[in-house]
């Protein structure tokens, strides 16, 4: 007997170490799985208050084999105890890398998760049958995560006489929900490929805020995620896990200009007539700060501009000048407003508020003049500017951005506190950033065949580095791995009738917004209007 006993303790140990060998999965992985597997055979037996033909059926430990791993174990399964090989479904993501932040991804649930989720007491059969168990998957991010009250069913149950078998009572299962994205994945797929570089692109629809696009790159195949996560994850120079669209937040520029001049006319703090001159500086030729980049540049003002004018021009001493007549309270109440301090609103749990100087904390007129600039105290997503770009586009009306269809009526609408008149005088501005001569992105965005208008965008970033002297932290002493400013094209298409409005960033910039994303964003439209957006 002891002999047999050690024979298979032997077996076992080779049929762990060959499932290892032959499959990829660690030791741990296979612990956790088989744990799992017990913990649900136990809560079946409490719920059901008695034997579960569960507890003589094989359980999953290692799933998701392909082909050549299935036929290795078929042909060692003679050296194993216990072991067996299933066809079983498995989740398989057409799209591959397409998107692949907008999905989002799913995982099983934690311990964690199912005492925040499963309901705590005596449960009806219906809120038990609900209940998460251990090895239930549960959506981890994206669409999965937002998704997972719709997406997720709910198991069946059905009793059986003793004797005979027969079934005398039965609860069917009820499948999840499908929910559907209002992205174009062609379009995205095109954008990404133009993209070509860390960044993000995002495409909304103007009339509805549904959006088109949400680019984020890099990307991964959602089909290998869980095989190349520890090298995603490892990865801290390219970060390909950030959905840089929502979750990531940059320091605006200059395409904060147009929100400073909407909240100047709806003020009443400046009128389209209204000038401002531009020597070239705010305080002295001598003194560093608030200066325009023209004077850096060519060591000349701007002269005397009106609001379109200077945005044309994208004139900093104007702005300067505007955001001390605005105030800072003035200023973050308008982009308060237009959505800049909440969550973007699709519902993807990435998202993140963007960030705006605190008025009560922040004293004298200096980060008002930076705040109208889109410099200072202020980062915000691609979503939220391309966001803002489409309340321009419509006139004045505000909307949260629409990703689930399924969701459609969480969706807020408001008016802003402005005419469409004074609105029309920001787009007037902007329309001539692209199509005046004298306009900052004339030769990188202008298309003679659509109208475009936009705002260029560069605004000076922190070099990202990464722990290379092993201290656990980061600061001055570890290694550059990426550095320049972040540049910025945003805007909407066509003039007279808008259809799209859409921001493009690209990280670390060897080159200011214009030349760096203006040409990025021609193509946008082009693309956009090739798939039918503009019509």
């Amino acid at each position: 007997m002891a002999r047999a006993e050690e024979l298979y303790r032997q077996r076992v140990k080779r049929t762990w170490e060959l499932a290892q060998q032959l499959t990829g999965a660690t030791r741990n992985e296979m612990a956790r799985a088989a744990r799992n597997a017990v913990r649900r055979v136990r809560a079946w037996r409490r719920s059901h208050g008695g034997p579960v033909r569960e507890e003589n059926m094989p359980h999953p430990i290692v799933t998701g084999l392909d082909e050549a791993q299935a036929v290795a174990i078929r042909l060692r399964l003679k050296e194993m105890v216990g072991a067996s090989v299933r066809p079983a479904h498995r989740r398989r993501y057409p799209a591959g890398a397409t998107a692949c932040h907008v999905i989002g991804r799913i995982g099983p649930v934690t311990r964690e998760e199912m005492a925040a989720l499963n309901p705590a007491g005596e449960l009806s059969l219906q809120a038990e049958l609900a209940r998460y168990l251990p090895g239930d998957l549960i959506g981890k991010g994206g669409v999965e995560k937002a998704c997972e009250r719709l997406l997720r069913g709910r198991r069946g149950r059905y009793w059986r006489k003793r004797r005979t078998g027969q079934v005398v009572r039965e609860v069917p299962p009820r499948p999840g929900q499908d929910v559907h994205l209002t992205l174009d994945l062609e379009l995205q797929r095109e954008l990404a490929a133009r993209l070509g570089r860390p960044g993000a692109v995002v495409v909304l629809d103007v009339p509805t805020g549904e959006v088109l696009a949400m680019v984020s790159l890099p990307t991964y195949d959602l089909n290998r995620y869980r095989r190349e996560f520890p090298k995603l994850a490892a990865d801290k120079v390219d970060l390909p896990l950030w959905n840089r669209a929502v979750a990531v937040r940059y320091p605006p520029g200059s395409t904060f200009k147009p929100l400073a001049a909407m909240a100047g006319l709806a003020s009443g703090r400046i009128t389209p007539s209204s000038t401002f001159n531009c020597p070239g500086y705010l305080i002295s030729p001598t003194y560093p700060a608030f200066r325009c980049w023209i004077y850096k540049r060519y060591h000349r003002g701007h002269g005397p501009l009106n609001v379109v004018g200077a945005l044309e021009h994208s004139c900093n001493v104007y702005f300067y000048k505007l955001g001390q007549k605005l105030t800072l309270p003035g200023l973050v109440r308008w982009l308060r407003l237009m959505g800049f301090a909440d969550v973007p609103g699709t519902g993807l749990p990435e998202e993140r508020p963007g960030i705006l100087p605190d008025p009560a904390t922040v004293t004298g007129v200096g980060e008002a003049r930076y705040l109208a600039t889109g410099q200072g105290r202020v980062a915000v997503t691609p979503l939220h500017v391309a966001n803002a770009m489409a309340a321009i586009a419509r006139g004045g009306e505000f909307r949260t951005p629409l990703l689930v269809r399924e969701l459609s009526g969480a969706q807020q609408v408001r008016r802003l506190p402005i005419s469409a008149e004074q609105v029309h005088v920001v787009a007037e501005g902007m329309y001539r950033v692209v199509n005046s001569p004298s306009g900052t992105a004339y030769k990188y965005a202008r298309d003679p065949e659509i109208e475009i208008c936009g705002k260029t965008g560069t605004a000076q970033t922190a070099p990202r580095r990464v722990d290379s002297n092993g201290d656990g932290r980061i600061d001055s002493r570890d290694r550059v791995v990426r550095s320049g400013d972040t540049a910025w094209f945003a805007g909407f298409a066509p003039y007279r009738k808008p259809r799209i409005a859409f921001a493009v960033v690209v990280e670390y910039a060897q080159a200011s917004g214009g030349p760096t994303c203006g040409p990025i964003a021609r193509d946008v439209v082009r693309i956009c209007r090739r798939r039918g957006y503009l019509d």
